[in-house]
């Protein structure tokens, strides 16, 4: 029934071509010769060449024109309140995007499929490696095995040195909202989430207006009326009576399963295993205890601060704002996001005559092992 489908289907946009002429267009203008001899004139037929349209004319034709880009939201941590000090609820809630051109998703997803494979060989059974896309690897358990093991999680740390590889390569872009909450203090799980979903469009709005081109946005599934309020407050936006502040955010966010989308799957990697512990370390050490912030924290930023950051996707609104990348409410010393970057000083061991067992901070050498250290 399948083939028969999209044998009808290939007939009807074959008639549409046919009625406005437009396969003699494609043949004429576009760099992939779509409809040419080479592949008996039909449109869907695969190209000599097999590669990820690039052009604005091959997407228009491939993609029926929709969906050039598409940005995955998920999250890390709760939206439980912080009761006090020393609870063990998750003190911040991190609301995490990537943006990544449809045109490269293809790519992008054989090579997470393949990573995930190579890391975790042990996780895979099946003989059929698309099926690896329903396996997971979540973004808490390498977050755990990074903060217990730290160096010596190498399958851990390599599968993230080289998924940030992958995210540069493909021109991926991320930013994310990071909620710090205060000690006993009100978080209001529905007024967050809503803020969070608007100000996740407003970026993806201004990224799809420099890139000149539309978008889609699709979040983790989490219940059906979380879902329902998160599109609403989108809805009642687009459709305002002063008119869409996202003309080109195709319609509301859409929400997927995440064992079926391995953009989900990196989104939430992203979030849970880097995001979140970056922002504990910056924000909660000193002033929250609890499980969920630990030393080792601190570790995981010093990895990756430089890589996140410059995978960020930042811009500068009509008023001369900064928006965009890693945006932070901090509820405990109102500190904004550039402390989420900040390294402490490296301590190292003095090579004069100083006490047994010293320490001195020496900020030119601490800088050059800093940088001596950081993976390749």
């Amino acid at each position: 029934m399948r083939y028969l489908s999209v044998e009808f289907s290939t007939y009807r946009l074959n008639k549409v071509l046919e009625k406005h002429d437009l396969n003699r267009y494609i043949h004429r203008h576009s760099s992939c010769n779509l409809a040419g001899k080479s592949n008996g004139g039909n449109p869907l037929a695969t190209p000599p060449t097999e590669r990820s349209p690039n052009s604005r004319l091959e997407r228009l034709f491939l993609f029926g024109g929709g969906m050039p880009y598409v940005c995955y939201i998920d999250e890390a941590g709760c939206s439980t309140p912080l009761s006090s000090k020393n609870s063990n609820i998750q003190p911040v809630l991190v609301i995490g995007g990537l943006i990544v051109d449809q045109g490269n998703l293809p790519a992008l997803t054989v090579e997470f499929l393949r990573l995930k494979r190579k890391y975790y060989p042990g996780k895979f059974t099946s003989p059929h490696h698309l099926d690896d896309v329903r396996e997971e690897i979540k973004g808490s358990d390498v977050r755990s095995r990074m903060r217990r093991l730290r160096a010596l999680a190498k399958a851990d740390l390599k599968l993230i040195d080289e998924l940030l590889d992958l995210l540069r390569n493909q021109s991926a872009k991320i930013f994310a909202l990071i909620w710090v909450k205060g000690i006993a203090a009100t978080f209001k799980a529905r007024p967050v989430y809503t803020r969070s979903i608007q100000m996740a469009c407003e970026t993806f709005q201004d990224y799809l207006a420099t890139a000149n081109d539309t978008g889609h946005m699709i979040g983790d599934f989490r219940t059906t009326q979380l879902n329902d309020q998160v599109a609403h407050s989108i809805f009642t936006q687009k459709f305002r009576a002063k008119g869409d502040p996202f003309p080109r955010v195709l319609e509301l966010p859409t929400f997927g399963v995440s064992n079926n989308h391995a953009g989900l799957q990196i989104t939430d990697l992203i979030c849970s295993a880097l995001l979140f512990p970056m922002a504990t370390s910056s924000y909660c050490w000193g002033h929250v205890g609890g499980i969920h912030v630990r030393p080792a924290d601190l570790f995981i930023k010093k990895r990756y601060a430089r890589r996140i950051k410059n995978l960020q996707y930042r811009y500068t609104t009509k008023h001369g704002l900064r928006r965009g990348g890693i945006w932070v409410s901090d509820a405990h010393a109102k500190r904004d996001s550039s402390v989420f970057f900040q390294l402490p000083p490296q301590a190292i061991r003095a090579a004069g005559p100083v006490a047994k067992g010293s320490m001195v901070v020496n900020p030119p050498v601490a800088a050059a092992i800093a940088k001596a250290s950081k993976p390749a």
